[in-house]
């Protein structure tokens, strides 16, 4: 009975441990996930302006630019989709 009792006393010690780490890196995920959403929403706020600055520019001189500054916003914000996608998770 105290081998019995041995043995359950060490799964419950490392059920604890386990417990313990988990609860630890939580909050570290939640706030990772936070961030990317919060990088996402900017990213998407940034591609609509630089969309609006690239119709709305007439002077030959800043047209590179906002091809540019439009092309870079695009992709920056397919990025931050691909990596939410490839985590599994939905995409609103």
């Amino acid at each position: 009975m105290s081998m019995a009792y041995e043995n359950i006393k060490i799964m419950v010690q490392k059920a604890a441990e386990m417990a313990n780490t988990m609860l630890q890196q939580w909050p570290q995920a939640k706030t990772t996930e936070i961030n990317l959403i919060n990088e996402i929403e900017e990213a998407h706020l940034e591609w609509q302006r630089a969309r609006r600055f690239f119709e709305s520019v007439t002077d030959p001189d800043l047209i590179d630019y906002a091809i540019y500054n439009l092309q870079a916003a695009e992709r920056r914000y397919a990025y931050l989709l691909k990596l939410v996608r490839q985590e599994g998770r939905e995409v609103i």
